[in-house]
């Protein structure tokens, strides 16, 4: 279970760097707002909320 956990969390940071990725290439036609950005910023720089977004995840499989 703790693997899946680390996985989970791995790949919500992964997808919040590719949007930010895309949201530097398409500069202001980017279609994200500055609430997101900042935001998807807090995820990856931060991982807490992810840990606790794993938490009630795997609380709700139960």
């Amino acid at each position: 279970m703790k693997r899946n956990i680390q996985t989970l969390r791995t790949n919500k940071v992964r997808k919040a760097q590719l949007k930010l990725s895309k949201h530097r290439e398409m500069g202001t036609e980017s279609p994200i707002d500055i609430h997101e950005v900042a935001s998807l910023m807090d995820l990856v720089k931060n991982r807490t909320s992810v840990e606790n977004d794993t938490l009630m995840f795997s609380i709700n499989m139960n």
